[in-house]
């Protein structure tokens, strides 16, 4: 008798075992796809950070200190990752609240004649590599510049990043342009005017200014080329056209610490937002220039 041949059978067997194999692979390439899609977690460090607004002289304590979670790559330079590292303190000049405590802030004294400044060893203000310090007024000489107007109500203290707002200057009203023209100035000192008293015995004597004081300047840290911009906007005696309205400094406007440039291992200060001034080396930030024309546009039918 004649065995029965089995062919079909294997075949079926075959084609399902092709079908399982293909099926399993598809499912195998969408799960990498997506575990390749998701971006690793960038690694953050605890830093400790000021819970509250601290005036100077004030004692740290767990009530106004908190750590905010710095990703590695924005960590300021000498910080502290537990409160208990620093609980007991005296902070000698006033912060805003957010402000990371770091060894510099801690080291901060107040100056003669009143001045707040972030000092090193030798009293020398921590200039980072190929930058210099520049002292700016506090306040311009026109009505909408007045010190408290241009120092964001005398909250820009030692250790703080500001950016600065300016006119360039046109030859006709319709040319003016308000844009940043620095973005991410770190702040090493600000001077207050000497307040004095007279006692009985009629020698006046210098006490140190209060927080929130009236700043007279702020001496602030920059890149060379930007010094140079810097001192060409606050002489007023350049101007794109001859006749034309001049350049000016009209506002300085505080950072958020989260938004903080940071010093490299290398020394070099590093922004996270670069100037916006064409003269600079480095990009212009996506900030657009407010003109009349933009100004008109943006309200045109509120």
């Amino acid at each position: 008798m004649a065995i029965p041949s089995n062919k079909p059978q294997n075949r079926i067997l075959l084609v399902g075992g092709i079908i399982f194999a293909l099926l399993a692979g598809v499912v195998v390439f969408i799960a990498v796809s997506r575990s390749s899609s998701t971006p690793p977690a960038q690694p953050q460090t605890p830093v400790v950070v000021s819970a509250t607004a601290i005036t100077a002289g004030s004692q740290l304590s767990a009530a106004n200190l908190t750590t905010h979670e710095y990703l590695n790559i924005d960590l300021p330079t000498n910080y502290y990752t537990t409160t208990t590292q620093v609980i007991g303190q005296t902070l000698p000049v006033s912060v805003s609240a957010g402000t990371p405590i770091t060894e510099a802030l801690l080291q901060a004294t107040p100056g003669s004649s009143g001045a707040s400044t972030l000092t090193t060893p030798g009293n020398q203000l921590p200039i980072a590599n190929n930058d210099v310090a520049l002292a700016i007024p506090a306040h311009g000489a026109t009505a909408d510049t007045t010190v408290d107007q241009m120092s964001a109500g005398y909250y820009i203290l030692a250790g703080d990043q500001i950016d600065i707002i300016g006119d360039l200057g046109s030859s006709t009203t319709a040319g003016h342009q308000i844009q940043y023209v620095f973005q991410d100035i770190p702040v090493l000192a600000v001077g207050y005017p000497a307040p004095t008293t007279t006692p009985a015995s009629g020698t006046a004597t210098t006490t140190a200014a209060p927080s929130l004081s009236v700043p007279s300047y702020f001496v602030v840290e920059m890149t060379r080329s930007q010094a140079e911009e810097m001192t060409a906007l606050l002489t007023g005696n350049y101007t794109a056209v001859a006749g034309g309205s001049p350049a000016l400094v009209l506002k300085y406007v505080l950072r958020p610490t989260s938004e903080y440039g940071t010093t490299n291992s290398s020394g070099a200060f590093v922004p996270k937002i670069v100037s916006n001034v064409s003269a600079s080396p480095a990009p212009s930030a996506s900030d657009q220039p407010v003109t009349p024309s933009s100004l008109a546009g943006a309200f045109a039918g509120s």
